[in-house]
């Protein structure tokens, strides 16, 4: 699991963090892990209410998931604009459509229930379809980003998101039985708008 990756890196890689602007780099990809996994907590939480059976839920959700952000990774590669610039659009549009969700995402699908499954499969990978884009557009982003200016942190950039991911999970589910799901988005949403900050902050003051 990624999460075990941080005590080997504490172990023989401490040294890496004594890199420039080293807090703010992991801060960014520490809330990517966060926010991703708190989306898709409450996303297939709110997917059952349109699909039921838990089992086919977590299945279609995560296939989609994947899905759709590996190609929103294929191209945030294929057609970049500068890094810095697709990083930023790619997430202020994330959290648009995070928010635009945790308020209308559960009064269609109680409307859609009344379709047969197919068609319910097939609303559920189109309003999956650029969420999942979005979300797989700042991870590589960052890689690129990080890669240019401190690349030995790299490793430890995969580290902090897998256990922050962790991390995410737990306080999803408990935060969703808590406050609710739209709160919990709009968590997720913050979360991903001051990675974001944070990170155009660090390549500021690197001069890119």
């Amino acid at each position: 699991r990624s999460q075990s990756l941080v005590p080997p890196l504490w172990l023989f890689s401490r040294s890496e963090l004594k890199t420039r602007n080293v807090a703010r780099y992991l801060a960014y990809f520490s809330g990517l892990g966060c926010g991703f996994i708190m989306v898709e907590i409450v996303l297939i939480q709110q997917f059952s209410l349109l699909l039921g059976d838990p089992v086919y839920t977590f299945a279609i959700v995560l296939a989609a998931m994947l899905l759709f952000t590996g190609v929103g990774s294929y191209l945030s590669q294929k057609y970049r604009v500068g890094d810095r610039r697709l990083l930023q659009v790619a997430i202020s549009a994330l959290v648009v459509l995070i928010v635009s969700a945790s308020f209308g995402l559960a009064p269609l699908l109680r409307t859609a229930v009344v379709l047969p499954m197919f068609a319910r499969i097939v609303l559920c990978a189109v309003l999956m379809l650029p969420l999942g884009i979005l979300i797989g557009v700042p991870f590589p982003s960052g890689i690129r980003i990080m890669g240019r200016e401190a690349p030995s942190l790299i490793p430890w950039a995969w580290g902090m998101n897998g256990f922050f991911t962790v991390i995410g999970s737990v306080l999803a589910l408990m935060l969703s039985m808590m406050i609710g799901f739209r709160e919990v988005l709009c968590m997720a949403a913050g979360i991903y708008l001051i990675s974001m900050l944070v990170m155009l902050r660090a390549t500021r003051s690197d001069g890119s």
